[in-house]
């Protein structure tokens, strides 16, 4: 049920729990719901290769940053450089660039 609620809340699914067409559209990309919409959205802004690289970049998980135990001081110090004041999504963009 919750998927369902997630799904009509992005305007896939309409009141009666079938497919939109932005729900179409959606359903094209191999990401989750929130970031399919979220890439189609990013036409408006005039976005879009930022917004695939973001959504590319957090399809990998925690595969970007390494840290080893022995050097986690020197780790967490590397990985403060590409921090941004616009969140977490903006730093790995800036780990992409």
């Amino acid at each position: 049920m919750r998927a369902l609620s997630q799904l009509y809340a992005l305007g896939a699914l309409n009141v009666d729990g079938k497919l939109t067409k932005l729900g179409r559209r959606m359903a094209e990309f191999p990401v989750d719901p929130l970031l399919a919409k979220t890439i189609i959205k990013s036409t408006d802004y005039r976005c879009v290769e930022q917004m695939v690289i973001i959504a590319a970049m957090l399809s990998v998980g925690n595969a970007i940053f390494f840290r080893p135990k022995d050097k986690g001081l020197h780790a967490d110090n590397a990985k403060l450089n590409f921090a941004r004041a616009g969140g977490d999504q903006l730093g790995l963009l800036n780990v992409y660039n």
